[in-house]
């Protein structure tokens, strides 16, 4: 009995087999190995012919098609496998899902994920992943409806070339550009630096490699100057001091260090970038401890080298994966990426603030469609005028990718950094900045109104660096009585001490040097004006 079932089933086998065109199929699947695809999709289609449902021809269209960007003929051959109403095609809806949502058409994607949400089936597990699939689907649909302004220019041909330039540096003086270029070089894929300097019309220079033997066959990559440009941070990964599978280098006077144990780890470390104080060190680092795969951490510059680095939390850091942070010179605007926060679905950039370098970071914000879109965005450098915004895109250019230009949305500018502030940041601890507009009547230590402008402008700094000491000093030329001219010069330290102490919280001195340190020659009466200043100095 047995065997005659066998034998009343077998015919009807047989017969659902042959509805499969396998010889056409097969040709189709050789085709697009072989990357013929236009050959891959005539076979495909052949073998449909006899049965039009058959999944994998259809599956095997939809793959093509996506590949090639076209989404709605890719969705339509996956709807043809599967039935968003089925509870047992969950899992090949929430494929179509993501098909959708990861080429920005964010409507689609929502309804299929609603869909999936509203199945109910013990079959298959509902996760996380589609809660924040659904979440970034309505901020995308949302930030559409409403674009912010954008208006990106090419840096030209001095920068980007048919090659591929891409994570963008920027000095804080806003004169020096440092960025990567992929090129093939004695048949090899060599990644190098190159850098630009604005000439006197403003303009960016004709890019050179950059020199100090900073070039190697290796692969280096994510420079970033200090304020001071006397030292820069770069990864290189695989070289014979490594640490990790890419560490941290510090590039001084002219030569390459490994930045050491306490910074790198036997993980992933990379993308450093100073805080303009000179005080941190922060990077991307996947070592253990962190709330992701990718964490941004920072570590403390000391006299005596690194200390720990620390995680920067949980507003800035999430269990997915956070990269290229940047802290804007003005030390409370930090720009980084993240596909971790709500946004358009990749890596998006995000905006976070503080009041002080004493606080924690806030709680980051999308800078907005459609500077972010569902492509990856990242790597974002801002000038010091806190509006003038670089990065690295594949939109239009020179090459595979350039690197363009653009101002930021006025919600999401830092704050433009003063002259003094810039000279501040740009001075070693110890170095004498001189209050270049600070102005007294003669032979008195009476301010002239035009002084507040500039003392004004350093309370704003003390009030963003609240644990900074300074001593407020006092200095004449060498006219008149050596007694009256170190009295004179006390006083008006005093009154400069007076008119800061009310107004920051800052630990403040000061002090009066008389005509004992003279920045030039007192013979002339140029010489004498600028020796008669009043300055500070930066004690911690």
């Amino acid at each position: 009995m047995k065997r005659l079932l066998l034998t009343l089933l077998f015919p009807s086998i047989l017969s659902f087999a042959q509805t499969k065109d396998y010889k056409n199929f097969d040709k189709a699947v050789k085709y697009n190995k072989q990357g013929n695809i236009e050959k891959s999709i005539k076979y495909a289609n052949k073998a449909l012919e006899k049965n039009p449902d058959w999944s994998q021809p259809n599956l095997l269209l939809a793959s093509i098609y996506a590949n090639k960007k076209q989404i709605k003929s890719a969705a339509d051959y996956l709807l043809k496998v599967y039935n968003e109403n089925d509870p047992d095609d969950k899992k090949g809806i929430e494929q179509l899902a993501k098909l959708y949502y990861s080429n920005g058409f964010y409507d689609e994607a929502l309804f299929y994920l609603q869909k999936i949400e509203g199945l109910d089936t013990t079959q298959y597990k509902f996760t996380n992943q589609i809660a924040r699939y659904i979440a970034n689907c309505n901020f995308a649909i949302e930030a559409i409806k409403n674009p912010i302004e954008f208006k990106v220019r090419n840096l030209g041909s001095h920068i980007n070339s048919d090659n591929e330039e891409y994570l963008p540096a920027i000095s804080v003086d806003g004169k020096t550009l440092v960025y990567s270029r992929r090129f093939m070089k004695d048949n090899i894929l060599q990644e190098d630096f190159f850098i630009s300097e604005k000439d006197a019309s403003n303009a960016w220079s004709q890019s050179m490699p950059y020199g100090d033997n900073l070039n190697t066959y290796g692969n280096e990559g994510a420079f970033s100057f200090s304020a001071n440009k006397n030292i820069a941070v770069f990864t290189a990964c695989d070289r014979d001091d490594r640490l990790g599978r890419c560490d941290l280098y510090l590039l001084i006077d002219g030569r390459a260090v490994n930045a050491g144990k306490v910074v790198n780890s036997q993980e992933w470390d990379s993308q450093g970038c100073f805080s303009p104080d000179g005080k941190y060190l922060y990077f991307v680092s996947s070592r253990k401890g962190g709330y992701g795969g990718k964490d941004i951490w920072r570590s403390q510059i000391t006299k005596n080298g690194f200390l720990e680095p620390e995680n920067l939390g949980g507003s800035i850091n999430t269990k997915h994966d956070e990269m290229s942070p940047f802290l804007h010179p003005d030390n409370l605007t930090f720009y980084f990426a993240s596909d971790g926060h709500v946004g358009m679905g990749d890596y998006d950039i995000y905006i976070s603030r503080r009041k002080n370098n004493l606080e924690s970071w806030g709680v980051p914000v999308n800078i907005g469609y459609p500077i972010n879109t569902h492509n990856i965005e990242n790597s974002l450098v801002v000038d010091n005028d806190g509006k003038t915004a670089y990065y690295t895109s594949d939109i239009s250019g020179f090459g595979l990718e350039d690197i363009f230009v653009f101002d930021l949305p006025e919600n999401m500018q830092a704050d433009e950094i003063s002259e003094l502030e810039l000279e501040i940041i740009t001075q070693k601890i110890g170095d004498e900045v001189v209050l270049k507009n600070v102005i007294f009547a003669f032979n008195s230590y009476a301010l002239e109104k035009s002084s507040f402008v500039e003392l004004d402008r350093l309370i704003v700094y003390l009030k963003k660096n609240p644990n900074l000491e300074i001593e407020i000093q006092g200095h004449t030329d060498d006219v008149g009585n050596d007694r009256e001219n170190q009295i004179l010069s006390e006083q008006r330290a005093n009154v400069v001490f007076e008119y800061l102490t009310y107004r920051v919280n800052n630990t403040l001195k000061h002090k009066g040097f008389g005509e004992s340190f003279p920045l030039e020659n007192n013979d002339t009466e140029e010489g004498r004006a600028i020796n008669r200043r009043t300055s500070f100095v930066i004690i911690q």
